[in-house]
């Protein structure tokens, strides 16, 4: 019992995994955005995310059931040539929160990019009702 206690204390049992979130990207529904700074904000009303697409410039809006779900928009700025890119690793619950992994692809040494101002992003749409966390890896 004492070295189950010390284990996990210590951290050298494995860490919960939680359980898988359904999730969608709302990005292709609205189109490119002017993101002009790292963003990583949590929409809990159509008023919030309406503001907050029409000054980024959105052409369109997501259609969103408020009472189920919330948007999470994640960017990292602008970005000096295309191919740089958010991937979605994992949404899973962990503990009564949402936690979201996701990593930047960025292009290569000697891949073919356009030399040009980009902003890529996700428009997560998540369950209601939980905080969430988001580890971005490689930052």
């Amino acid at each position: 019992m004492g070295f189950t206690i010390a284990l996990v204390v210590y951290g050298l049992w494995p860490a919960e995994k939680g359980r898988p979130v359904s999730w969608v990207d709302l990005a292709p529904q609205v189109g490119s955005l002017q993101l002009t700074r790292e963003r990583r904000q949590l929409f809990r009303s159509r008023s919030e995310l309406t503001r907050s697409l029409r000054s980024l410039g959105a052409e369109r809006r997501p259609t969103v059931d408020f009472q189920q779900r919330q948007v999470l928009l994640l960017s990292p700025g602008p970005r000096s040539s295309t191919d740089y890119a958010l991937r979605v690793e994992d949404v899973r619950d962990q503990g009564g929160r949402i936690v979201v992994t996701v990593r930047e692809r960025t292009p290569e040494l000697g891949e073919r990019v356009a030399a040009r101002v980009t902003f890529p992003y996700r428009l997560l749409s998540l369950p209601a009702g939980k905080d969430v966390y988001v580890d971005w890896k490689g930052r």
